[in-house]
């Protein structure tokens, strides 16, 4: 009985390790153990494999205000992270393995969320200043405190480069190669790490739903993803954005957005945390929802990351080790608050849906009369379907003159469409 228990178990162990073998491309590296010379940030071969003995760099870049943009520098990082910051804008943290770049910048001011990306990363950590609460976790905090260059110099490490009418915070740029050498100068922790957790292939993973984009839409500023040429283009607030480095459109093999718990840290005094006193830690431990965009697809999964000392991995819905293509990574990190964020997925054939009312219907901002009001929908009146609710008694619609809009299903008609193949927009905290 017993042998009979196991040859079962056995051939059921066998068929479940089949099955993901058959969703995972045959083709794949990572996510523990890489190919010499295979850099373990984009999957990429590298000219030197010197290079990758070396920790990686983490580098704080500006965003806002507009002003500061084209920065220099972002499309030569293999990984680069956009964070919220108080007041809906963002700030980037620019991660460089596999190559370097002689100007990257404006650096500015380091926040929470970078000393979790040092960890995972095992990197060094560039940064011009910051507001005394951070200062006072950063003293707190040993391994990030070994591995920090901050300050406004000295050049060539951290130079200036002041413009008419440029404010001073604005001008500060860094040279990669120097700041290497200003981190062993300063006697920071430069020992290499093995640096894992992202999986890549060639390959496209089975599954996926076709997209042209994606809008990710923080509170006061709205990044657009297009796909074109194989690559994501990135948009600002309606203008391409540009590196001023290579007058090229930023741009990047895979976007990965990730949502994490923000939490507010209480206010200890005046200005402790900076301008509007607001400041939040982002953990990027346990488990969230992603969206990976790679080959014009769009994937959902999990990250997942159970102690500090590890790095981040990433999943899809089924369990599955998700890989990116290899090439460059631009990730933007999405809080779990209720009206948070929102995205817009650019679905290559988006579904049409019709108002089957007898009378008019509010269009809402979110999924739910609580949200704004905007306009009345009227019977007849086709819209685009975008995406759903949690609970699916709300669609994400589009119309041409409209924008983005939200309407209660009972309202429409379908015309067949399964609502539940829809993407879910909205933070998870939503219904």
């Amino acid at each position: 009985m017993r042998r009979t228990i196991l040859l079962v178990l056995a051939m059921t162990l066998a068929l479940l390790s089949g099955s993901a073998r058959a969703v995972e491309p045959s083709n794949l590296i990572g996510p523990s153990v890489y190919p010499e010379g295979i850099n373990p940030l984009t999957g990429l071969p590298v000219a030197n494999a010197a290079l990758l003995n070396r920790r990686p760099l983490l580098i704080k870049v500006s965003d806002f205000p507009p002003v500061v943009r084209p920065q220099s520098g972002l499309n030569q990082a293999d990984i680069v992270w956009e964070h919220l910051l108080s007041g809906g804008v963002t700030r980037f943290s620019a991660i460089y393995l596999g190559q370097d770049s002689p100007h990257v910048g404006p650096i500015r001011s380091g926040r929470l969320v970078d000393f979790e990306l040092t960890r995972i990363y095992r990197a060094l950590y560039v940064y011009s200043g910051m507001a005394q609460g951070t200062i006072d976790v950063l003293r707190t905090d040993g391994l990030v405190s070994s591995r920090a260059v901050g300050g406004s110099g000295p050049c060539p490490a951290l130079c200036r480069f002041p413009r008419e009418g440029l404010a001073l915070e604005h001008t500060l740029y860094g040279d990669t190669d120097a700041l290497r050498e200003e981190a062993v100068a300063r006697q920071r922790d430069v020992t290499p790490e093995r640096v894992y957790g992202m999986a890549f292939s060639e390959e496209a993973p089975e599954g996926g739903v076709p997209a042209d984009g994606v809008w990710v839409q923080y509170r006061e500023t709205e990044i657009e993803w297009a796909y074109s040429g194989g690559r994501w283009q990135r948009s600002q607030d309606n203008q391409p954005h540009l590196d001023a480095d290579t007058n090229t459109q930023i741009n990047a093999a895979n976007v990965l957005i990730i949502e994490d718990d923000h939490v507010e840290q209480p206010v200890v005094s005046e200005n402790y945390w900076g301008p509007g006193d607001f400041a939040f830690s982002v953990n990027l431990i346990g488990s969230g929802r992603i969206f990976l965009f790679r080959d014009g697809r769009y994937y959902e999964g999990e990250w997942r990351r159970a102690t500090r000392d590890e790095p981040l991995t990433y999943y899809d819905r089924q369990g599955n080790v998700l890989p990116f293509k290899p090439g460059n990574t631009f990730v933007n990190l999405v809080p779990r608050w209720i009206d948070g964020y929102q995205l817009v997925f650019q679905l290559a054939q988006p579904p049409e849906v019709t108002m089957a009312t007898t009378g008019g219907v509010n269009m809402h901002t979110g999924p739910g009369t609580a949200y704004r009001f905007l306009d009345v929908a009227y019977p007849g009146d086709t819209f685009e379907a975008l995406g759903r609710n949690r609970s699916a008694d709300w669609l994400q619609v589009l119309r041409p003159g409209d924008g983005v809009v939200w309407l209660p299903v009972k309202d429409l008609d379908l015309h067949g469409l399964d609502i539940l193949t829809l993407p879910v927009p909205r933070p998870t905290s939503e219904r």
